[in-house]
C-alpha cells in the first residue's frame, strides 16, 4: 500500500458541507466523480460505500493521486505536513475496511449569532446577512457563498436521522459543527436521536464559538454525561478588542467566563490566521496559557478570500514573520501561505473589504489595528 495517497478519511469518514455537497473531507476540493450525491438525494452511508467511494479507495491503496486531494499533496510537495499526515494521521492509521465511521455533516443548519469578518458565509447566517447589506456578497461567490447554502428540508432531516439510527453500531466518533451547533435545535435532535446504549462508546468533537453553553433549558454538560470522550474545539482568533472586532459581536467577557467553567472539556481553541492577527499569534499563545492554561493551534489558514490570506502581506512583514516562525513546527502552515506570491490589487481589496465592514458595524477598523 502506497504512502503517497493513501488518506483514512476515504474509509471511515463522511463528511457533507452547507451546500448539501459530500467531499473527502472538511479540507478538500469536489471530486466530480462525487457530485451526483448530495444530501438531498443520498444518505450518508449509502455514500460512504458507494461504488464511487470504493473506486477512491482502491486507487489510493494502488498509489494513485485523488482528485480533490490537491491542497495535500501541495503541501507535501513543498516539504510540509499535510492535513493528510498530521490531522489523519495517514502514516500510521491503516484501513482497508470501513470501520469505527467518524460522521460531519452539516446538515443542522447555519445559523450563527456572531460574523467573524474571515468565515465562509455558507457556515454563518449573520455573515450572508452582513455581506448583502455591504453589497459586497460578489466576494465570496463560488465554493461557500453567500448564494451556495442550502438548508435540508425537515422531512429530509428526519430521513437521515431514522437512516443514522440504522447505521449508529458502525460511527466511532462524530464531529459537530454548523452555523454555532450550540444554538441549532437539530443539533441537539441529532444528538438525541442516538440511543444511549451506542452514545456511550461514541467520541464527540465540537466545533463552537462557546459564546453560549446552554439553549432552551438544554446544556452541554448533558452532552458531556452521555457520549464516551467529550471535547470542544473552540474558535478564537485573539483577544481583547481585536477579538471583539473580528469575531464581532461577540462578548468577550462572557466568552472567556465560558473558558473558565469549562476549563476541562476543552481540547484547545482554534485560531484562524488572517491579516488581522498573524503579527500576534505567540502573544494570543501566551495570553490563553496564562489565563486559562488552555492551549491554541495555527492550523487554519485563510486561503479564501485571497484578499485576506498573509501571502499578500508587503514583504518586509513577510521576511520578518519568516524569521519569528520559520523554526517553529506549529506554524508549518502560516509559513506554507507566506511563502506565495504577493499580489497588491488582493490586499487593497482586503484592507478595503475591512473598512467597509467597519463602517457598517461603526466600529474603529483603523483604531483597533493601527497601520
Amino acid at each position: 500500500m502506497s504512502n503517497d495517497t493513501y488518506c483514512p478519511v476515504a474509509f471511515n469518514q463522511v463528511y457533507a458541507d452547507n451546500g448539501g455537497k459530500y467531499r473527502l473531507c472538511c479540507h478538500a476540493s469536489p471530486n466530480h466523480t462525487l457530485d451526483h450525491m448530495r444530501v438531498d438525494n443520498t444518505l450518508p452511508f449509502d455514500y460512504l460505500m458507494s461504488d464511487e467511494m470504493e473506486d477512491i479507495r482502491l486507487q489510493m491503496l494502488s498509489g494513485e493521486k485523488i482528485q480533490g486531494c490537491e491542497k495535500c499533496y501541495k503541501l507535501e510537495d513543498d516539504g510540509y505536513k499535510s492535513w493528510r499526515q498530521w490531522k489523519y494521521k495517514a502514516d500510521t492509521v491503516r484501513l482497508s475496511e470501513i470501520e469505527n465511521v467518524g460522521l460531519k455533516l452539516r446538515i443542522n443548519g447555519s445559523y450563527c449569532n456572531l460574523g467573524c469578518y474571515m468565515c465562509h458565509p455558507y457556515n454563518s447566517s449573520t455573515r450572508r446577512a452582513e455581506l448583502k447589506a455591504t453589497n459586497m456578497e460578489t466576494e465570496w461567490q463560488g465554493g461557500g457563498g453567500v448564494d451556495d447554502v442550502v438548508n435540508v428540508k425537515s422531512g429530509r432531516f428526519e430521513e437521515i436521522l431514522e437512516h443514522i439510527h440504522e447505521h449508529v453500531a458502525k460511527i466511532g466518533y462524530m464531529n459537530i459543527t454548523g452555523g454555532e451547533p450550540i444554538l441549532l435545535p437539530r443539533m441537539w435532535a441529532f444528538l438525541d436521536n442516538i440511543p444511549d446504549e451506542y452514545a456511550k462508546n461514541i467520541n464527540l468533537t465540537f466545533d463552537t464559538n462557546l459564546t453560549h453553553t446552554t439553549f432552551k433549558g438544554r446544556s452541554i454538560r448533558e452532552i458531556v454525561d452521555r457520549f464516551n470522550h467529550v471535547r470542544f474545539g473552540v474558535s478564537c482568533d485573539h483577544y481583547g478588542e481585536r477579538l471583539e472586532w473580528i469575531r464581532y459581536p461577540i462578548d468577550v467577557k462572557s466568552f472567556e467566563q465560558n473558558i473558565r467553567d469549562n476549563w476541562d472539556i476543552i481540547k484547545g481553541l482554534n485560531c484562524t490566521v488572517s491579516l488581522l492577527n498573524v503579527f500576534e499569534l505567540y502573544e494570543i499563545k501566551e495570553y490563553y496559557a496564562t489565563n486559562f492554561n488552555v492551549g491554541v493551534s495555527f492550523n487554519n489558514i485563510v486561503r479564501n478570500p485571497k484578499t485576506l490570506s498573509i501571502k499578500n502581506l508587503p514583504q518586509d512583514d513577510k521576511d520578518m514573520l519568516n524569521i519569528k516562525y520559520k523554526d517553529d513546527p506549529m506554524m508549518s502552515m502560516v509559513i506554507s501561505e507566506l511563502e506565495k506570491d504577493i499580489n497588491q490589487m488582493e490586499y487593497d481589496q482586503g484592507i478595503l473589504y475591512c473598512e467597509k465592514l467597519s463602517a457598517h458595524r461603526n466600529t474603529d477598523f483603523i483604531g483597533v489595528f493601527p497601520g
